[in-house]
């Protein structure tokens, strides 16, 4: 097997397996953890990197070592990557795994970018509205960018909307160059 396959198919398995079993949101939250322990936890890089530890006991240890936090299914999948590859691939199967449960659930990742930070309330309407238009339940994030004057830029999914007050002035500035 291709080592830039392995990531694909490992995901497509969690994912299938999991909705088989009726466990999609538990696997989801299991693999966040993991995926966010192994990004602040430099020590737990250096356990699943590690090719001294068989696949059976990695296993048994992040059975025991995350409990409730984990899940067997996303502790099965690790115990299989070791090397240095192990952490992108794990980041891949993370991504994908993510990719496939929105898909499944129609939600749309919309990243947002403001000049100053909005209130929970603007946040909620906004999620709100993009929900509406868009016929799906939207995952929003917001991102802060000083350096905008106004408005909002708009990521969803691979489109890009830019409603910001610097770029309707760059248009303006172009039209009247051109005259």
């Amino acid at each position: 097997m291709k080592r830039k396959f392995l990531a694909k198919d490992f995901a497509k398995a969690l994912f299938t397996v999991s909705k088989d079993n009726h466990v999609l949101e538990e696997v989801r939250n299991a693999i966040t953890s993991f995926d966010h322990l192994v990004n602040t936890n430099s020590y737990f890089r250096v356990f699943i990197q590690s090719k001294k530890i068989t696949g059976n006991q990695k296993v048994e240890i992040l059975n025991d070592l995350l409990g409730e936090i984990g899940h067997p299914l996303v502790n099965e999948i690790v115990s299989h990557l070791s090397g240095f590859k192990a952490l992108s691939d794990l980041n891949s199967i993370s991504s994908l795994f993510e990719s496939m449960y929105k898909e499944s659930k129609n939600i749309l990742s919309v990243k947002g970018t403001v000049a100053e930070k909005m209130s929970e309330g603007e946040i909620e309407a906004l999620r709100s509205s993009l929900n509406d238009l868009l016929g799906k339940e939207t995952d929003l994030s917001i991102d802060i960018d000083p350096s905008l004057i106004g408005g909002i830029k708009l990521r969803i999914d691979n489109t890009f909307l830019d409603a910001s007050i610097q770029n309707q002035l760059q248009s303006l500035r172009s039209k009247l160059l051109r005259i």
